[in-house]
């Protein structure tokens, strides 16, 4: 996870790894010098664990497709797993501070005080650590999701199933990251010929339809819909230098609901009518 830091979100100091414990061997992690928070995703076999902080201990049995979330605080805590048949887990562990510092930035209550989360499922984390994961991990999760994201759906996540409250995204005013910025346009530019709903664009990106217009309003100065038609405008500008496809054919294409409709936004973003247009260019041409 190492790297250049991309955004506010501090993955590219997450440590992550493949765990495999075999029997008789017991995997045994103790008290670290830097307290982390551990995330594991049981991937392969199952395992008895062994959760010990402060003098408490829990215990459960994990098997494929479960998750464990262990917050490392200042006390004593040790985390043991044994297998009969062997064992393979994702970890992700997180330095304290980080995490602490995502939630404070989100807005996310509990800030501090996030328990132990021994046994869960959840598709959202789940997806969001795969993306995070080495090898063949990391492709089974959709590239438009970046690891600023992943990360970011971790913590919220985690948060929320810890007893947080979410944040009021209502008076967020941040903008989108240049790397997700760039996904999203890639996206947007994929299906200009159909149409493409809010819910459909903000989908994988960690954010509620109505967030992610928000957000993406604040990127771009733009509604979504005004954007994606700005972006087919632009399309037509070069498919009409060719003598081809007929008006009609073009702005269903370009997925407009008509040929007056297409012409309307022409004419107000470029003072010509398509027809026009496409006469110009070709007495230009000749």
């Amino acid at each position: 996870m190492d790297g250049i830091r991309l955004s506010a979100y501090p993955h590219y100091s997450w440590y992550a790894h493949w765990l495999t414990v075999r029997p008789p061997r017991v995997f045994d992690a103790h008290d670290s010098r830097y307290v982390t928070h551990r995330l594991l995703l049981t991937t392969n076999g199952d395992a008895d664990v062994a959760w010990t902080s402060d003098g408490n201990d829990r215990r459960f049995h994990s098997m494929v497709g479960d998750m464990g979330f262990f917050p490392c605080d200042f006390a004593s805590h040790s985390l043991a797993i044994t297998t009969t048949a062997g064992f393979q887990a994702y970890e992700l562990c997180v330095p304290d501070s980080h995490i602490r510092g995502v939630c404070d930035s989100e807005s996310l209550q509990p800030v501090v005080g996030l328990h132990a989360i021994p046994l869960f499922r959840d598709a959202l984390i789940r997806a969001s650590l795969l993306r995070l994961a080495v090898g063949s991990g990391s492709r089974q999760i959709s590239e438009e999701i970046g690891d600023e994201i992943a990360a970011r759906q971790i913590v919220m996540g985690i948060s929320l199933l810890a007893g947080g409250r979410a944040p009021d995204w209502r008076k967020d005013t941040s903008v989108f990251d240049p790397c997700v910025m760039r996904r999203i346009v890639e996206r947007l530019d994929a299906h200009l010929g159909v149409h493409f709903s809010l819910f459909e664009a903000s989908e994988g990106f960690g954010l509620s339809p109505s967030h992610f217009a928000r957000k993406f309003q604040h990127s771009t100065g733009l509604s979504l819909n005004r954007f994606m038609n700005r972006r087919r405008i632009g399309c037509s500008l070069i498919l009409l230098r060719t003598k081809g496809a007929s008006l009609s054919q073009l702005s269903l294409d370009l997925g407009f609901s008509s040929q007056s409709h297409f012409t309307r936004l022409f004419s107000g973003l470029t003072g010509f009518t398509p027809h026009q247009f496409r006469r110009l260019h070709i007495r230009m041409g000749e």
